[in-house]
């Protein structure tokens, strides 16, 4: 025979259109749910959907909090309270000046410090002698988890002995010990773990506006923790007097030990200095009134000036004199005392030879002897004259001489004065240098005297107010603070998780998701199947037979919602067109094991309790699962009528509780299943079977594994879309929708099946049992049946 394999056409109508074909199969909203805001309503239903995860998620967190909670130890706290003074700076008092020390504005942080640090942990640590204390990191978990159950039934009740609050006794481990004896580096990682142990539960607080400190320790131990946080106040103490008076006596030694090299070596200085000038012929002391050598070159000097004065002046009269053209004009030889006699005499005798001319004649006797005696006069006279200039010029040439002899003393003179001077200055650098000294000396004497003052009132700035008691109650941990918030973070964390889930999941859960996802109508909810234990309150089991596991067991009693569901199901079905029923109508799903095939049985089983003729073909040649379920044979059905056989009422098979439903098999299953379900025979059987038939349903192949769907749909009134709520993702439903609506398929809707009660509707069921049962209940108490 032949076949025609192409998929019909779509009508005149659809063609006439001048659309795509996307924008005829466009995506339409069903009902109010698709645009309705997110409301307070929907996240309750996410908590309330997934209320056990949340409740197993803080059941577990909060019991295992409070297990590991109660199974750490109690912890106890020591509190010693300590004063520290800041000493105040010693005053400096000099002739005019009074100079007062500031205060240290980081003293008392310092004083925090030096509390919490390693160094003063490694001392308590060798004092206690807790290398060798087990108890000190045992006890860090009070049993297993039986004994931490007793005590968050019965609490802690550990009581501790009551001490008084005094001293220690031991003998401390001091800073001067530890460096006279330090330790190995063996030994010092030995004790790293209790050292940061103590630092970690060691806490410090100071009292406001008072110099008063707490020092608190937190340990398992109350015994412990009391002794740690006395030592720890004791060996601080102890530490700061070492200090103190171990650096002034430091102080005090070194100072003594630089006074004495400064005053031997200011002795030393004194003598280079003393010999260095006796050497150099030099005043010590740098007096200069006793200098010789500088007081005679100035004597020298103030000579060669005289020297030279007079010997200018000399020269300047003898040169006068000789240059002069009467010698009896220089002044020199006008003031001689021989001239000036010579002159007198001369002038006499002219008078009396001018007296006797007067009188007498030249030839006059004793004229002429007078003039005769003028001759030798005047003679001597020139000669008295030149011997006065040669007089000038002896004077010059011994002004000249001493100038010289002066000059050569002062030149011979200014070189050992220059000698002796350089001499000096190297004295005063040495003079300098030892000044100096003295000074400093002066200075570290000053220090010292000041130190030995001081130490004689040093006391120690710390001081331990009040030792530690042993703590009676514990102080944590705060088990149930703790475990309150791990409820309530495993309360957030299960509702966060739920949310997340929520988000991921993608699966088709209830009739919103399908009118917001899938934009198809829902034509009913099949809620899952329950076991006996969860039938309807009030109803009494049923005998079953062993058809039992079959789909029709879901829909025997008639009262449960299963029941109600489908019946909801075939009210929609027979609404879903307009004028008349549908006839033809095809189940398929968009994967395998969706329930189709139970859903088609269900559905024609529940459109032939009408009264209607009604058929249903098992058109699934791949995995045929209809005669497995009506428990009849498979030998002969679609397939073979398909194949060349026309007996039709021979393939037709009746049910004996519904003589309404009939049912035609697959038949053997064929080689090419989709040529089959595409031929031209298969469309004429579809015909036939609708003149004698009011309904017929068609269980196919998933839509999307195979094409029989889509080709069958074509042949149908329309097609009812099956979907597993809960595993059936959106994107796959969506996919099948497509697919059917690609080649024209008229999709009467979805149906959600097997939808758990409890993740949807936690009502729906209810809604059923509550009022049947209640009927049942008073259908029992009037003496009637329901």
């Amino acid at each position: 025979m032949s076949q025609d394999n192409r998929l019909m056409p779509m009508p005149a109508v659809e063609r006439s259109l001048d659309k795509p074909l996307t924008d005829l199969n466009a995506a339409r909203s069903y009902g109010p749910a698709a645009n309705e805001p997110t409301q307070l309503r929907d996240y309750l239903f996410v908590i309330l959907k997934r209320k056990w995860l949340i409740l197993s998620l803080c059941l577990v967190v909060t019991s295992l909090v409070a297990v590991q909670m109660f199974r750490q130890p109690s912890i106890y706290e020591a509190e010693t309270t300590i004063r520290i003074e800041q000493r105040k700076s010693n005053i400096l008092q000099s002739d005019k000046l009074v100079i007062g020390g500031q205060l240290d504005p980081n003293f008392w942080g310092t004083q925090l410090k030096l509390l919490e640090s390693p160094a003063l942990a490694r001392q308590v640590a060798l004092t206690l002698d807790l290398q060798h204390n087990p108890n000190f990191f045992g006890g860090g978990s009070q049993g297993g988890f039986f004994a931490s159950l007793r005590r968050i039934l019965s609490g802690d009740q550990r009581r501790t002995k009551a001490k008084p609050a005094e001293p220690t006794k031991l003998e401390l481990v001091g800073e001067s010990q530890l460096r006279d004896q330090p330790l190995s580096p063996e030994e010092l990682a030995a004790l790293e773990p209790y050292e940061d142990a103590i630092i970690g539960n060691e806490q410090v607080d100071g009292i406001v506006n008072t110099n008063l400190f707490v020092i608190k320790y937190k340990h398992h131990d109350p015994d412990i923790a009391q002794k740690v946080a006395n030592t720890l106040a004791e060996v601080f103490a102890n530490n700061n007097l070492e200090r103190s008076t171990t650096n002034s006596s430091k102080q005090e030694t070194m100072l003594a030990k630089e006074i004495g090299e400064l005053q031997f070596k200011v002795k030393h200085d004194q003598e280079v200095l003393f010999n260095y000038a006796r050497e150099n012929n030099l005043n010590p002391t740098g007096n200069q009134n006793l200098d010789v050598e500088g007081q005679r070159l100035n004597s020298l000097s103030g000579q060669l000036l005289d020297a030279e004065n007079q010997r200018k002046t000399a020269q300047a009269i003898y040169n006068s004199a000789k240059n002069a053209s009467d010698p009896f004009t220089v002044p020199e030889v006008i003031k001689s005392t021989r001239i000036v006699a010579l002159r007198e005499r001369i002038s006499a005798i002219k008078e009396r030879r001018d007296a006797l001319l007067v009188t007498y004649t030249p030839e006059w006797p004793e004229v002429r002897k007078l003039e005769a005696s003028l001759k030798p006069l005047e003679a001597e006279l020139q000669a008295a004259a030149a011997e006065a200039i040669q007089g000038l010029k002896a004077q010059y040439e011994a002004a000249l001489a001493h100038e010289q002899s002066i000059k050569s003393m002062y030149n011979a003179q200014r070189g050992v004065t220059s000698q002796q001077t350089r001499a000096q200055i190297d004295m005063v650098s040495y003079t300098q240098t030892l000044e100096t000294n003295k000074q400093y000396l002066n200075t570290l004497q000053q220090r010292l005297r000041e130190i030995q003052a001081s130490s004689g009132d040093r006391g120690n700035e710390v001081s331990v107010e009040n030792y530690s008691r042993v703590p009676k109650a514990p102080i944590g941990p705060a088990r149930i603070r703790n475990v309150m918030i791990a409820f309530l973070l495993s309360l957030v964390a299960g509702i966060g998780l739920a949310f997340l889930l929520d988000f991921l999941d993608d699966t088709v859960k209830s009739i919103e998701d399908i009118d917001r996802y899938v934009h198809l109508p829902a034509l009913a909810l099949i809620p899952a199947s329950r076991s006996i234990g969860g039938r309807l309150k009030g109803m009494t089991s049923a005998n079953v037979g062993p058809s039992e596991s079959t789909a029709l067991a879901m829909v025997d009693d008639v009262r449960s919602p299963v029941a109600e569901s489908y019946r909801h199901l075939r009210t929609s079905l027979l609404l879903s067109s307009a004028g008349q029923p549908p006839k033809t109508i095809l189940v398929t799903s968009s994967q395998p094991s969706e329930g189709k095939t139970t859903t088609a049985i269900n559905t024609a089983f529940m459109l032939a309790q009408t009264g209607a003729d009604v058929l249903i073909i098992d058109c699934d040649l791949r995995r045929p699962r209809l005669h497995a379920q009506f428990e009849v044979s498979n030998a002969r059905g679609l397939t073979t009528w398909l194949s060349g056989e026309k007996d039709l009422d021979g393939l037709l098979q009746s049910l004996p509780r519904n003589p309404n439903l009939k049912i035609l098999t697959s038949g053997p299953v064929p080689p090419n299943p989709a040529e089959l379900l595409g031929s031209e025979e298969m469309r004429r059987l579809l015909g036939t079977l609708s003149e004698r038939f009011a309904h017929i349903i068609i269980d196919s192949p998933p839509a999307i594994s195979f094409t029989d769907a889509s080709i069958l749909s074509t042949m149908v009134d329309g097609v009812m879309l099956v979907v597993h709520g809960g595993r059936s993702s959106r994107a796959v439903v969506r996919r099948a929708k497509q697919q059917l609506l690609d080649v024209g398929a008229h999709i009467f809707g979805v149906v959600l099946n097997n939808v758990r009660q409890e993740s949807h509707d936690y009502y729906y069921s209810g809604y059923y049992s509550n009022y049947y049962s209640s009927d049942a209940d008073a259908g029992a108490s009037t003496g009637e049946t329901a």
